[in-house]
């Protein structure tokens, strides 16, 4: 049997990571504008990771299937954005979830 919340940090700390990426390549393109934005949602995302990694490493199973495939979804339209605007909903978007399992 999977492990849920394993699965859930794993794809999450990619989605974290594939912004950290975004946030380098805006800096070293010179977007200093694009580097600022991406920045308050990678800072506000990792936050949320952190808080979140908590409660699912010692409450127990908290992930479901539908975690799992949602967490997968979210990670593969932050990985396929084409512009900043959509990298940006994306965050959002993971922001949004990950928080679900801090309360």
């Amino acid at each position: 049997m999977a492990d849920n919340d394993i699965i859930v940090l794993e794809d999450a700390k990619d989605a974290v990571f594939l912004l950290e990426k975004e946030f380098r390549r805006a800096l070293r393109s010179g977007d200093l504008d694009g580097a600022v934005e991406i920045k308050e949602k990678l800072e506000e995302a990792a936050d949320t990771l952190s808080r979140a990694r908590l409660k699912l490493l010692q409450e127990g199973v908290l992930a479901t299937d539908e975690d799992v495939a949602e967490m997968r979804r979210i990670k593969a339209e932050i990985d396929q954005a084409a512009s900043r605007q959509q990298l940006l909903e994306g965050a959002v978007k993971f922001i949004a979830f990950i928080a679900r399992f801090v309360a």
